[in-house]
C-alpha cells in the first residue's frame, strides 16, 4: 500500500515516525513527540497542518475519540521504509540493490564485523529463496 502514497517530506516523516512510535496519537501528543526530538518548537497550529496533509495524503487516518481526534498510521513502518528504499533505488541507482548498498558503506570509515554478519545471513536468506 505504501507504493501508492505520495513521497513523505522531512517534517512529514518526522510525524510519521512519531505515530509509528506511539501508535494512536492525538495532536497534542504528536506535537510533544515531533518537539522532544527538535531543537526548535513547532507549533501546535504548524504540526496540525502537517497532519491534516498527512491524512489528506492517505498516510494517517482519524478516529474520533470523545472531544479528540487520535491519529494513527495507515502504513506500518517497515512497509514505508520498503517502498522510500525501493523509489530511491529506482530513481539514483538505476534500480540496482548493489548500488544501493555500496553507496550506504561508501561514506563509513569500516563496517562492523556484526553488520557485516548480519548482511551475510540476509543474503543466504534470499539466496534460498526467503522473502
Amino acid at each position: 500500500m505504501a507504493d501508492n502514497l505520495s513521497r513523505l517530506t522531512p517534517p512529514e516523516l518526522e510525524i510519521m515516525n512519531a505515530v509509528w512510535d506511539g501508535g494512536e496519537l492525538a495532536v497534542t501528543e504528536i506535537m510533544n513527540a515531533v518537539n522532544a526530538a527538535n531543537d526548535k518548537a513547532l507549533t501546535r497550529s504548524t504540526i496540525q497542518v502537517q497532519i491534516f496533509r498527512l491524512e489528506d495524503k492517505g498516510w494517517l487516518r482519524r478516529r474520533g475519540d470523545g472531544n479528540k481526534f487520535l491519529f494513527g498510521a495507515t502504513v506500518p513502518r517497515g512497509d514505508a521504509a520498503a517502498a522510500i528504499a525501493q523509489d530511491l533505488t529506482a530513481r539514483v541507482f538505476g534500480g540496482s540493490c548493489v548500488e544501493l548498498v555500496k553507496a550506504l558503506f561508501g561514506g563509513q570509515e569500516k563496517v562492523s564485523p556484526d553488520d557485516i554478519h548480519k548482511l551475510r545471513e540476509l543474503l543466504n536468506h534470499y539466496e534460498e529463496g526467503g522473502k
